[in-house]
């Protein structure tokens, strides 16, 4: 059976990892997966034009890794197709939804979900939880239309998340409206190790729908990289089929 692919990890002096090319290839061959690195473009001033993509593209070439970027959907910029040529995939994401003439930011969702910022009450910046999720979709459906992604990563990685259990939180037409944009533009849903994303009513619905997956750690440093425990074990639960998997055309 092929080594899983871990498509999600970050590295020193790109974006926000700690970790080298080495040491995450140190770490895949210690877990028996393939890796990728896909640093932050959009939210660094690493990765924010096509020129440095390019760099990051010359930098990938010299590793065994596939090579990919983490778009920030709501700070996007076209991508030179030569430039976007030298990429495996590129991974769609959303940390910010503009909303009622101000940008939604997720940093303090994401340190709240890690137990680093417990006074965040998020219904204090989103009254409107409909009208934000309405939002959320408005954002994905423009930019998947605007530019070719191959995974959308952390999707249930939302503010609200924070309100309660996500089950409880998420309605049903937001799940469904999600999967018809994922299906739409044939977009694969990360199941992601970090954030446990999708729950499992939803990747239930992704896998319902003919949808294709990913596994990704979101590593940044060693600690955290090519761990893919629950996205495997999510696969076993629901018997998802090797061939329902993003892959890449090309041996590592």
């Amino acid at each position: 059976m092929t080594r899983p692919l871990d498509t999600h990890n970050h590295l020193k002096g790109w974006s926000d990892g700690r970790q080298t090319a080495e040491q995450l290839l140190e770490r895949a061959e210690e877990a028996g997966v393939r890796a990728g690195a896909s640093d932050h473009v959009g939210i660094t001033e690493y990765l924010n034009t096509s020129e440095n993509l390019g760099r990051y593209a010359d930098f990938l070439t010299n590793y065994p890794l596939a090579r990919g970027i983490e778009m920030d959907l709501d700070r996007a910029f076209q991508v030179d197709p030569q430039v976007r040529r030298r990429f495996d995939y590129f991974i769609g994401s959303v940390h910010g939804v503009p909303f009622q003439g101000r940008r939604i930011g997720f940093s303090r969702t994401f340190k709240a979900l890690q137990g680093q910022d417990p006074a965040y009450d998020p219904k204090e910046e989103i009254p409107d939880a409909d009208a934000f999720l309405k939002a959320h979709l408005k954002l994905l459906d423009r930019e998947f239309d605007r530019q070719r992604y191959d995974i959308l990563g952390h999707c249930s990685m939302l503010p609200l998340l924070v309100t309660g259990p996500a089950e409880e939180v998420f309605p049903a037409w937001w799940e469904d409206g999600l999967v018809d944009v994922l299906k739409s533009f044939d977009v694969a849903v990360e199941i992601s190790n970090r954030w446990k994303t999708p729950y499992e009513r939803l990747l239930v619905k992704c896998l319902d729908a003919g949808l294709k997956f990913s596994m990704g750690s979101d590593g940044h440093d060693p600690t955290r990289s090519c761990h893919l425990e629950w996205p495997l074990e999510m696969t076993a639960k629901h018997q998802i089929p090797s061939d329902r998997f993003f892959d890449i055309n090309r041996e590592l």
